[in-house]
């Protein structure tokens, strides 16, 4: 088989994968359409801000298995070159925010499951964004504000980290981080929005019906 045809099959392994609405899913048990409370975003935060942390911890590491898996085992088990792993990656987290499995195509942000294809295709940036989002959640309490943080600081620390270990820069890779760091922030548009007027809610470990 040949490396083109596995990389499509990936492709659309992890677009579906990715699609799946883990949030919907979850929230749908509890008998609540979690499109119609908060924000309306299939995604952990909302999740815990309507059924409470556990849960919203729940769905987050399954938005971050649905990254982590098409990547890895397109790693492990084939020779891709690294252009097909990057479209692999941006696949599963475009069929997270474009879930083909609602009417509305309308899925989460790409958070979680952007920073399970992080683990596996930047593998030495996991510790430096952990720091970033940790950093900047504790001391903001906004999640949105460390979610689009973290995803843009991947950018200088990928070209520090190249510098500090004389690797050559692949443009590939950065080019990747760059329209990433793009969707993230696009995703996030409303939360940039309600950021600017400081009507963004903080993050707490309690379930919260306001507005996610």
């Amino acid at each position: 088989m040949s490396n083109l045809l596995v990389a499509t099959v990936i492709c659309l392994l992890g677009y579906v994968l990715g699609g799946i609405p883990t949030a919907y899913l979850v929230a749908r048990r509890k008998h609540i359409d979690l499109r119609k409370r908060g924000s309306g975003n299939l995604g952990a935060t909302n999740t815990s801000r309507t059924l409470g942390f556990r849960f919203g911890l729940m769905v987050g590491l399954l938005d971050l298995f649905k990254g982590v898996f098409p990547s890895l085992l397109a790693v492990q088990f084939f020779s891709l070159p690294t252009i097909s792993l990057l479209c692999i990656g941006m696949a599963t987290v475009l069929g997270h925010i474009y879930t083909p499995f609602l009417p509305s195509h309308r899925g989460g942000k790409g958070v979680a499951t952007g920073a399970g294809v992080i683990a596996i295709l930047f593998p030495f940036a996991i510790l430096a964004g952990l720091v970033v989002f940790f950093s900047v959640a504790c001391i903001s309490r906004y999640i949105s504000l460390a979610s689009m943080l973290t995803y843009g600081a991947l950018i200088p620390y990928y070209l520090l980290f190249s510098g500090i270990q004389g690797q050559p820069i692949e443009y590939s890779r950065l080019v990747f981080l760059g329209l990433l760091a793009l969707l993230i922030l696009f995703t996030h548009r409303t939360n940039i929005h309600r950021l600017m007027h400081h009507t963004e809610p903080r993050f707490s470990l309690t379930a919260d019906k306001e507005r996610a």
